[in-house]
């Protein structure tokens, strides 16, 4: 097949199915290129992270990003160099990102975030201390596109 764009629900649907994803911030002209694991709900992903580090640091800076997610699917050979390809999908999302201060969307940030990774019904609750020192990044999708060579 050749390569064609995802319509916004197809690239949705994406960022649903996958683990995790690559998180871009900028500081001083310096792009900085992070794995996330992150949840997608609403117009908005969800990215928890430390209380401080570079990728906070950065959006507290400068709250534009680049959010990607992509699977190689089949490696297709050719008999010269350039007959080479992939078979894939890729989705890109630009947003703004900020960091929630509230502890009420932080808690319903965390549960999506259960709901996505964890497999157990019998999970203890969440201790408040441990919501109040985790940071919950939460980015705002301005623009979503995705393309696919399967």
């Amino acid at each position: 097949m050749t390569k064609r764009w995802l319509t916004k629900e197809n690239s949705i649907k994406y960022l649903n199915e996958a683990f995790y994803g690559h998180l871009a911030t900028v500081s001083n002209n310096q792009p900085y290129l992070v794995p996330v694991n992150y949840v997608y709900q609403q117009n908005h992903l969800y990215i928890h992270s430390a209380l401080q580090g570079q990728k906070i640091a950065n959006i507290r800076e400068n709250s534009r990003i680049c959010f990607e997610i992509s699977h190689p699917i089949q490696l297709l050979l050719g008999e010269k160099p350039c007959q080479f390809g992939m078979h894939y999908w890729s989705v890109l999302v630009f947003g703004q990102a900020h960091i929630l201060d509230d502890f009420n969307l932080k808690t319903a940030a965390l549960k999506l975030f259960i709901e996505k990774y964890s497999h157990k019904d019998n999970l203890s609750p969440m201790d408040p201390n441990d919501i109040e020192n985790v940071a919950i990044i939460d980015i705002t999708i301005e623009n979503i596109s995705g393309k696919a060579n399967y």
